[in-house]
């Protein structure tokens, strides 16, 4: 609006202050154009506070938490932890975020980050946990495939979404099955090993974004839409309202998307590869978050001769 105004100090310390929340997709657009680096502090190096041994180690609902893990009651003890999780300090809720960790739960530890994000209280670590698909040689950027499948179950290998989407990268029967068959995978392949191993659901679902990066030549705008809604809905909207690599302002594009569902996962797909960049060890920003979303990074990883 200070913008519009033709008003540059108050739009300066404007896109300061919204920079400060550089987990959402407006924040780093706003760091953009404030001129500001990337927080460090998002890669989540920090050392955190052992808590074995520690006061949360003695609460009950924590220790609850910790037989229902190890009985296999997953579910009830992420019930529990995100319970414990709305009245803790910063401190020891990164301790139960690292614990979540620590016990081999990304999705826990997720659900954990969100709940303490509904108070204002972004811990990296959980909130953007790292998933074992991250040591996996997959045909996708790492950091996108943990975008994806964060986005799509929470790191839950066990879920299936309302309209049939199985698995940690929540792929459909049918893709699922004609993603194996050109993989040459077609005789081991079935529905039930979606939801059964997620090692190969995380397999599928890194062809199918391979895929897609031929198809839209790397535009992770358009291969988030066409992974949430199907391909060809960013093929029709780019007719509608303009190419989003081209002249059309990628920003708008993406507003203009009439799904409000594919809207926001777009915008939260790629808010989060920023960070996976960082907590993967690699440069967060390789290139201005603006020309990302209008560009090609992930073409690299197009299938050969596309």
């Amino acid at each position: 609006a200070y913008d519009a105004l033709d008003d540059p100090a108050q739009a300066d310390q404007a896109y300061t202050n919204a920079a400060q929340h550089q987990t959402s997709f407006y924040g780093l657009l706003a760091a953009e154009r404030a001129g500001l680096p990337f927080d460090v502090d998002l890669g989540g190096s920090s050392a955190v506070p052992n808590w074995r041994g520690s006061a949360l180690a003695q609460e009950p609902l924590f220790q609850a938490g910790l037989l229902l893990q190890a009985s296999g009651e997953l579910d009830i003890a992420e019930r529990f932890w995100t319970h414990l999780a709305e009245r803790l300090d910063r401190d020891q809720a990164t301790q139960l975020g690292q614990a979540a960790i620590d016990m081999g739960q990304p999705h826990l530890a997720v659900m954990i980050g969100k709940r303490v994000a509904q108070r204002a209280i972004t811990l990296t670590e959980p909130y953007y946990a790292l998933h074992p698909v991250a040591q996996r040689d997959l045909p996708m950027a790492t950091e996108m495939v943990l975008a994806i499948a964060r986005r799509e179950s929470e790191f839950d290998p066990k879920v299936q979404s309302g309209v049939g989407a199985r698995g940690l990268m929540q792929i459909m029967p049918a893709t699922a099955q004609e993603v194996a068959g050109k993989l040459g995978r077609s005789e081991e392949h079935s529905t039930a090993r979606l939801t059964q191993d997620p090692d190969y659901n995380s397999d599928l679902g890194a062809a199918f974004l391979s895929t897609l990066a031929g198809r839209f030549k790397g535009n992770v705008v358009m291969m988030s839409a066409a992974y949430n809604a199907g391909p060809s809905r960013p093929i029709r909207w780019a007719e509608q309202y303009g190419d989003p690599r081209g002249r059309t302002d990628v920003v708008d594009w993406i507003e203009h998307i009439p799904f409000r569902e594919t809207r926001n996962y777009v915008m939260r797909v790629t808010e989060s590869l920023p960070i996976y960049r960082a907590r993967l060890g690699k440069t967060a920003l390789p290139i201005g978050f603006t020309e990302e979303l209008k560009g090609s990074s992930l073409l690299p990883f197009a299938p050969k001769g596309e």
